[in-house]
């Protein structure tokens, strides 16, 4: 798992997935910009606490 990576790094790593999987479809994102860093909080730390981006 990778519990070594930062929590920054963790971080800018679910934003760019999540980036990336909403311009590959037809998808958006949610309208509030603060629930949309939640969730990519949320993302970030299963990344780093279960080894996968587990939906939050």
């Amino acid at each position: 798992m990778p519990k070594d990576m930062s929590e920054s790094d963790a971080l800018e790593s679910a934003k760019n997935f999540s980036e990336r999987y909403v311009s590959k479809g037809p998808y958006e994102f949610f309208p509030e910009q603060e629930v949309v860093s939640e969730v990519q909080k949320g993302l970030a730390e299963n990344h780093r606490n279960k080894g996968y981006r587990y939906c939050p």
